[in-house]
């Protein structure tokens, strides 16, 4: 029989092999071999061929991240019945997040967090995350990193951003102490505690807290002062109308669709708040999927612009939150511009390491490029690739496998669905 050599390539089976497992959802074509790449991160995990859920999307600005957070992130993972997609969104088109249009395409409500006190809430003492005792012991000897983050951790880690600083050891005990009363308080009335509540018994200890400790008062009063002032601070001015108050009702995971939109874009960058906010989303969800002792829908949660929850104190809740993925059936897909921004040491990069299923786009610098060939290990003179990748086009990398050279595939509806281009053309594709 004769042939070509380019038709006995196929007889190679190191280049005609697929490039993935044939069980999971579709990404795109293997630009060198021209088969279809699949890849589920949950399955990937059931073959280990993984060992974390969590994956990252790394690009410039129009590279293509978000049509494949969008796609793949999202609509390929609701076409599975046990599937539950979260997005948390920041990116602002047309007055509102950027995935308003997907979640009215799915019949989902969109969640908007707002300063201007018309949005959502969500109680930063939700009961959801839970105060049990054992979570007071962890917020202070930083032990038992299996349970989710606690209500006082997660003080401490708001308290932090209000005071632009540690939290001194009284200080911490005055808050431990203030939320204990709040909630004892709370409970006797019959309602859910409050911010304000924490604020108020740190102004005003009760004379019993006071002589347990054998302290005076004042003195307790004293431990108290400035944070119950940054408190104060905060929820009047950077956080007011968005943490402050019972969780609004519309606040859940349980839309028939499967999909839940949290649209912060309305947010400022600058300050607090978004930081907050995220953190808040991210740790109420992370206690809500522990406390539920049904069987778990496998939860996807996309965190679009996710440098913004990496850093600072709530970025460290954030992070550790991440590390229980796993026993909470929870993949985190987050979507990051450029590495070498990103200090060493800094919790993005620890965040971005951990994730076994990577996705690189086009850099244009050639620092961002490097940035990613050190962190992920990729081959000598990946870096050129990396910066001469077309739009739509990327390296995918899963664990410890050879990265592929992919080119996302999206349907004609998926195009229109994740068309970014209409803040600047004035023209919105149709998704019908």
């Amino acid at each position: 029989m004769h042939s070509t050599t380019r038709q006995a390539e196929a007889l190679n089976l190191a280049l005609s092999s697929p490039p993935t497992s044939y069980r999971g959802l579709i990404v795109g074509t293997d630009l060198l071999t021209g088969q279809l790449v699949t890849h589920d991160l949950f399955v990937a995990y059931e073959d280990k061929r993984i060992s974390s859920v969590n994956a990252a999307v790394i690009g410039d600005v129009g590279k293509g991240k978000s049509s494949l957070l969008k796609t793949w992130g999202c609509i390929r993972q609701l076409l599975l019945d046990d599937r539950r997609v979260v997005v948390v969104d920041k990116k602002l088109q047309s007055g509102v997040g950027e995935y308003t249009r997907l979640a009215r395409f799915l019949g989902a409500p969109s969640i908007r967090f707002t300063v201007d006190g018309r949005g959502s809430r969500l109680n930063l003492l939700d009961p959801v995350i839970a105060l049990g005792d054992d979570q007071l012991d962890d917020a202070e000897s930083g032990s038992a990193l299996s349970r989710p983050t606690g209500q006082m951790m997660l003080l401490r880690a708001v308290l932090g951003e209000a005071l632009g600083r540690p939290v001194a050891e009284r200080e911490g005990k005055a808050l431990r102490q203030a939320l204990v009363a709040a909630t004892r308080g709370a409970r006797e009335r019959a309602r859910v505690p409050v911010i304000g509540d924490i604020v108020h018994h740190l102004l005003h200890p009760a004379a019993g807290d006071a002589e347990a400790l054998n302290r005076t008062v004042d003195e307790l009063q004293d431990w108290g002062l400035d944070p119950a002032f940054a408190l104060e601070r905060m929820i009047e001015e950077d956080l007011a109308g968005l943490v402050d108050a019972e969780t609004s009702p519309e606040v859940h995971l349980d839309h028939p669709s499967g999909f839940t939109h949290f649209d912060i874009s309305g947010l400022p960058l600058d300050g607090p708040a978004l930081r907050v906010v995220m953190t808040l989303i991210n740790t109420w969800q992370t206690n809500m999927l522990a406390r539920r002792s049904e069987r778990q829908l496998q939860t996807v949660n996309v965190i679009e612009e996710g440098w913004h929850v990496t850093e600072g104190n709530v970025g460290t809740i954030y992070r550790r939150n991440t590390k229980l993925s796993r026993g909470l059936g929870l993949a985190n897909i987050g979507g990051f511009h450029h590495l070498s921004d990103m200090p060493v040491d800094s919790p993005a990069r620890s965040l971005l390491q951990e994730a076994e299923t990577v996705f690189i786009y086009g850099q244009g610098s050639l620092d961002d490029a490097e940035a990613c060939v050190e962190l992920y290990n990729l081959p000598v003179g990946t870096a050129e690739t990396i910066m001469s990748l077309e739009q739509g086009t990327c390296l995918m990398k899963v664990g410890v496998y050879d990265p592929i050279l992919l080119r996302h595939e999206r349907s004609p509806r998926e195009v229109a669905l994740t068309d970014t281009d209409g803040s600047l053309t004035g023209v919105l594709r149709d998704a019908a």
